[in-house]
């Protein structure tokens, strides 16, 4: 029995080496065509409009929200409308606010890049540029920590004695949340812009080893 079981155990970890293989070869045949200049260039400029694309689509949503909820939660002369309502809405203002003037930085930055530079400098600005943490990307936390605090300011109730279960689990909400976007956003990088950034590094190591 112990035999068997052995036999069994192995040709299942047999059986997922195979696979990982397998994929391994397969992704690496998928992005063959990146390992070329000539194929990383385009692959590189499309990843670039599509980001350009996205952020300036969220950057069209803050812009819009902005005054939509500085009138419905700021300046609205409603008197049921709390103190804590309207410092919440303060923040989700200031932070769409910043969240529109980052997309800003970030669409400027990858409508102005220069495939006309010298080969060695726009593979490392294209490294840079595909890094997943980057230090400059801190500053969304600046927006994030203002959500958070009209979040908590719009769980306060001055009627409930449990405003701290409620500000317990709107926190709980929201950085569950925030980890879930986090994943997804690594996922995204892992698919669409970790292959361009290898296939840079590559090349660059390729080019400054001749």
């Amino acid at each position: 029995m112990m035999l068997e079981d052995l036999s069994v155990t192995m040709g299942r970890k047999c059986y997922m080496f195979k696979t990982k293989t397998i994929m391994n070869i397969k992704n690496k045949d998928k992005n063959k065509h990146l390992l070329d200049i000539n194929g990383l260039i385009p692959g590189l400029e499309k990843e670039d409009r599509r980001n350009v694309r996205v952020m300036r689509n969220f950057q069209w949503l803050m812009w819009i929200m902005i005054p939509v909820y500085f009138g419905l939660l700021v300046v609205n002369p409603d008197k049921d409308l709390t103190w804590s309502y309207r410092v919440g809405g303060a923040c989700y203002v200031l932070a769409f606010l910043a969240f529109a003037l980052i997309f800003r930085v970030y669409i400027k930055e990858y409508k102005t890049v220069d495939y006309g530079l010298p080969t060695t400098v726009m593979l490392k600005k294209a490294i840079e540029r595909y890094r997943l943490f980057h230090p400059k990307k801190l500053f969304v936390l600046i927006p994030v920590a203002l959500v958070d605090a009209g979040l908590i300011f719009f769980s306060l109730n001055q009627d409930n004695a449990d405003d701290s279960i409620s500000i317990l689990t709107s926190q709980i909400l929201y950085w569950g949340g925030m980890l879930l976007g986090a994943g997804v956003g690594v996922w995204i990088w892992r698919r669409k812009q970790k292959p361009l950034r290898d296939a840079a590094r590559d090349l660059l190591r390729e080019i400054e080893s001749e």
